[in-house]
């Protein structure tokens, strides 16, 4: 799906996941690219309840991009990946292994 939805304009994805991304594209890039043609399409598909999540969910992911550019990203454990996993609560649980070849 990854390489979809890099390439999801001109994708087979489903019209409503196109319609999320774009939604995304705009929060993160341009918020001010949000027009009533983008509102409406989005309306198509998700009811007002999931359009909140939708933007509150791209917001919390995009957080990680202000605290990257002020240099402020500790690494959980220094020259190692972490990998992005959940316990049964939706609670981030910190996941490392090597980025070393093995």
């Amino acid at each position: 799906m990854a390489a979809k939805a890099d390439r999801y304009p001109a994708s087979d994805l489903e019209d409503r996941h196109k319609a999320a991304l774009r939604l995304a594209d705009a929060v993160l890039t341009q918020p001010r690219e949000i027009d009533d043609d983008l509102v409406r399409e989005l309306r198509r598909w998700f009811c007002e309840d999931q359009l909140v999540e939708l933007t509150v969910d791209i917001l919390k992911w995009s957080f990680q991009k202000v605290v990257v550019a002020l240099g402020i990203d500790d690494e959980v454990r220094p020259g190692e990946l972490t990998d992005l996993v959940f316990d049964a609560q939706g609670g981030w649980v910190p996941s490392v292994h090597s980025s070393s070849p093995p």
